[in-house]
């Protein structure tokens, strides 16, 4: 929540303070301006926590909803409910579906590179590898969807093996 807030707050500041020196001032002159854009904004965040302390809990959707079930039931790799099951393979067929959008991260994260890298301002370096982060913490959760759905898949799809007491279970090749 912390990082949330700081890139919520913090981006559009500083946007500000560069937009309004034409990254063409100091460091400190940029600085300045951040600091004097963010004031409203923190003031704000401060109020938004205090009030939101009373109010999450009842935005909080709940812990029986069915789309918290398919997400716990991903992430766990394993649903014992039939009608989650379904909509868990749903899901997890869709994402595998999407993910061409794991190539389109990461190619965005490379195209910013190539500004990081070529930029002759400091302000376009700076853009740029805030670009970077952004593209490639994207790209990594993409990633990490598109391995519980093929995990989930490949869980779901395995047939079980139901042995009595004292069976033999030994696979013979």
């Amino acid at each position: 929540m912390l990082v949330a807030g700081a890139v919520a707050l913090g981006v559009p500041a500083l946007a500000v303070g560069m937009w309004a020196t034409e990254g063409e001032r100091d460091f400190q002159d940029v600085v300045g301006l951040f600091l004097v854009t963010a004031v409203p904004a923190l003031v704000g965040a401060g109020a938004a926590l205090l009030l939101g302390r009373r109010l999450v809990p009842r935005m909080r959707p709940p812990v029986a909803s069915p789309a918290a079930a398919v997400r716990d039931a991903l992430g766990a790799g394993r649903a014992t409910d039939p009608a989650v099951d379904a909509a868990a393979r749903r899901e997890a067929r869709r994402r595998l579906g999407q993910r061409w959008q794991l190539w389109l991260y990461l190619g965005l994260a490379a195209l910013q590179t190539l500004l990081l890298v070529g930029g002759t301002r400091w302000s376009t370096r700076l853009v740029a590898g805030v670009l970077i982060a952004f593209w490639s913490g994207t790209a990594w959760l993409r990633w990490r969807e598109l391995r519980e759905a093929r995990r989930y898949l490949a869980v779901a799809e395995q047939p079980a093996t139901t042995a009595g007491p004292g069976a033999d279970v030994t696979r013979v090749r």
